[in-house]
């Protein structure tokens, strides 16, 4: 059997090597020349991830049996509407697809069927009068990683970034947010013929928004809302799957919560770019690149829950596991010297790391997710175990220039 891969970085790299542990063959293709999932996979094709057409004529050349993508929002447009008109296994329709990749159409949809959001405008040019009040976050109606994202205070700054949010997106409008004071939390599951089983509730660590905004340093798991917000969390899944007609796949929602209650802040039907391939077969029992695979494939199987805590109409409220994914980023610099990821997978309460980068290269400041150095899933038994783990595998991730000094970006679970 032959897959395409679309989008060949560090998201998708533990789907081409799972592809080819069974045996299937991998097309990847994205608008790179060169990237890791290309040396690995057994055919490298230059096609942009974001057009479809070109998406759908690799696959038809190749005579893929199957498109996926994973880690990623934007491609999902691209893999549904490619394998739709194909005629291979597609879990959403074109019109859902749509609707959960451009913030435009998922906005709308939103106010449409009442899902709580924050109020939010589209902007169509910058010197249109604003009607909501700021704080304002701006964003680009289709990109990722939180490119074209700014944090400004007053209209005139929104003006002035209105061509800057722009040059992230295809489109010719921006949207622009109220800033929520919030914590962000993240739920990730599987849905089965329409059926929702929520598996993993997690906390969304960010920088602070007034340096990076939406920029994710780490993903914590049990999340603290999970007792307190936890059922109200699975009904608004619930809901959002019906309205946006999501009847089988992945999901991965970001909800805020703060003074005025939960806002879905955005949703996305892909598994999550925190490695949530890695975090959720271990704290759940429960597959999910192996189940996104057969799904692309067309081959069905009965959804099963191997662990007591996972499932439709699931206790969120009582995990018996805590990860922590580290995603960790550095100070600018020339990187000269850094530990083998051998070192790092070896620490006991390690599962997997990676890394982005290599000795050699140059970080630069910080101004969106992709300059992300590295992850790392870290676990442990306790609340206090994992957070003396994570203290110790900062002990060991140390990324050093030419003078000895580290520049990893230290943090911790601060629960």
């Amino acid at each position: 059997m032959r897959m395409l891969m679309v989008g060949a970085g560090s998201c998708q790299i533990s789907g081409i090597k799972r592809l080819k542990a069974m045996g299937i063959e991998v097309v990847a293709a994205d608008y790179n020349e060169r990237t890791p999932g290309k040396e690995m996979a057994d055919f490298a094709v230059l096609a942009d991830a974001f057009d479809a057409g070109a998406i759908a004529k690799t696959a038809a050349d190749y005579a893929v049996d199957g498109i996926m993508t994973m880690g990623t929002d934007q491609p999902v447009l691209s893999v549904m509407r490619s394998a739709n008109a194909l005629g291979l296994s597609a879990s959403l329709s074109d019109e859902t697809a749509l609707w959960v990749t451009n913030k435009k159409y998922m906005k709308q949809r939103f106010t449409a069927f009442d899902i709580p959001t924050v109020p939010y405008q589209i902007l169509t040019r910058p010197d249109e009068p604003i009607a909501i009040k700021g704080p304002y976050v701006t964003k680009p109606f289709d990109s990722q990683g939180q490119r074209g994202i700014f944090l400004l205070k007053e209209p005139g700054a929104v003006r002035s970034h209105f061509e800057k949010v722009l040059r992230y997106s295809r489109e010719k409008e921006i949207l622009i947010e109220s800033f929520y004071p919030s914590d962000e939390v993240t739920v990730s599951g599987w849905v089965s013929d329409a059926r929702v089983h929520v598996l993993t509730l997690t906390d969304r660590v960010t920088f602070d928004p007034e340096a990076h905004i939406g920029v994710c340093v780490a993903h914590e798991y049990p999340s603290i809302y999970a007792e307190s917000h936890g059922e109200e969390i699975l009904a608004l899944t619930e809901r959002i799957c019906k309205v946006f007609g999501i009847e089988d796949g992945p999901i991965y929602f970001q909800m805020l919560i703060g003074s005025e209650g939960i806002c879905v802040n955005e949703i996305a039907c892909r598994l999550g770019g925190a490695y949530e391939d890695i975090s959720i077969p271990w704290a759940t029992g429960v597959d999910v690149l192996d189940l996104q695979i057969k799904t692309a494939l067309g081959i069905k199987e009965a959804f099963s829950v191997l662990n007591p805590y996972c499932g439709s109409g699931l206790s969120l409220h009582v995990p018996k596991k805590y990860f922590s994914t580290q995603l960790f980023f550095c100070r600018p610099g020339k990187i000269e010297e850094m530990p083998t990821l051998e070192s790092i997978e070896a620490l006991p309460f390690v599962v997997s790391a990676g890394y982005n980068i290599k000795a050699g290269d140059d970080m630069e400041s910080i101004e969106n997710a992709s300059q992300r150095v590295g992850f790392a899933v870290v676990v442990g038994a306790s609340e206090t175990e994992i957070q003396k783990n994570i203290d110790l595998f900062y002990e060991k991730m140390a990324i050093k220039n030419s003078q000895g000094e580290n520049l990893v970006i230290k943090r911790h679970r601060n629960r």
